[in-house]
């Protein structure tokens, strides 16, 4: 099925990693130039729409979404060669992100192994910066492949133009609606650096023997398996709340006040907290709203306990940026976007 072709009144449950019940008038997929010109075309008629690629950021709150589900399925990976400094590679939106990362350490191209297992696909990494153990993707990004709906024609966003920050970049402010991500292009170092400053990271890499990108991307893949439930088995979108940055001065008299408060540097003297952290010493770890909850083994992850409701979870988030604020003066934002149409 192409653009061209249309699945009506479609079932979203199984569209999006939270799986919450929700339909949408029609689904189409984009899988060529043609589906991209097509898209193009429906935007300016004005019609209501959706971009998805494999939903693990994307949460359907309301059970009717009165709009088309456009969904990303451009497929492809490609080696572009070495320059002596860096393996170029280029992958297609639509490709599952784990499976690529997969992919280039069973190349021997080191670089991406600390981002395995986050949820995905290729498109959607460059709009959330996605990042993990010490390793964001703006660190391994030389270029974003892009369709501008305007103009109905390819351009390229090199790496300075994406604006990467923290879990943010140009496609979710000013560009949000006017691009479709159509591949990236990677910069993976030939003198490869190990990242290992996390947790016992380093321990465990040491327990496999050598020091390898596999090694390592076995780890981070054990690691993240042992602390994240699986959507295939309890519904969720990963990390559900962004960790907040704070200016140095509200770090210090919360680290007074919370001598234990976990907390990393950021950048510009901000300083990082840790959302986990905080959610779960408000005591809400493992609490249950209804059909859903916070993770009992994660607090920062939020899980569909198997009925839940996009209005449980929209209280849910509610209570816990509220029990989080009272005691920290903290507000939590929502790492996925929250579909309420």
């Amino acid at each position: 099925m192409s653009a061209l072709t249309a699945t009506h009144s479609v079932d979203l449950q199984p569209l999006h990693t939270f799986g919450l019940p929700a339909r949408a008038r029609e689904l189409r997929l984009l899988t060529n130039q043609d589906d991209l010109m097509a898209f193009a075309r429906v935007r300016q008629e004005g019609q209501p729409f959706l971009l998805l690629g494999e939903g693990s950021n994307t949460v359907f709150t309301s059970p009717q979404v009165d709009a088309t589900i456009w969904k990303v399925a451009l497929k492809g990976r490609r080696y572009l060669g070495c320059d002596g400094v860096h393996h170029h590679l280029r992958v297609w939106a639509g490709e599952n992100w784990h499976h690529t990362v997969e992919w280039t350490v069973a190349m021997g191209w080191g670089g991406l192994e600390n981002l395995a297992l986050i949820p995905g696909c290729v498109g959607a990494s460059p709009v959330q910066n996605i990042g993990a153990y010490g390793v964001e993707l703006k660190d391994r990004v030389s270029a974003v492949h892009v369709f501008d709906l305007d103009v109905q024609k390819e351009c390229i966003f090199n790496l300075d133009e994406c604006e990467f920050a923290y879990r943010d970049s140009i496609f979710k402010h000013a560009a949000q609606g006017r691009y479709v991500i159509t591949a990236v292009d990677f910069a993976l170092p030939v003198q490869w650096q190990p990242v290992l400053g996390y947790g016992d990271v380093a321990q465990r890499v040491a327990e496999l023997g050598k020091l390898t990108p596999l090694n390592l991307f076995k780890v981070i893949s054990a690691i993240r398996t042992e602390k994240l439930p699986d959507p295939a088995v309890l519904g969720n979108s990963g990390s559900f709340f962004k960790n907040p940055i704070v200016f140095e001065s509200k770090a210090q008299a919360l680290v007074e006040q919370f001598p234990n408060i976990v907390n990393y540097p950021a950048d510009h003297g901000q300083v990082k907290l840790a959302a986990g952290w905080l959610i779960e010493q408000c005591g809400l770890k493992g609490y249950v709203l209804g059909g859903v909850g916070v993770y009992s083994k994660q607090s920062l992850i939020l899980v569909n306990l198997g009925k839940g409701q996009g209005a449980e979870l929209r209280q849910l988030i509610e209570h816990v940026q509220a029990q989080v604020q009272a005691r920290f003066g903290v507000l939590l934002e929502p790492e996925p976007n929250l579909i309420e149409m």
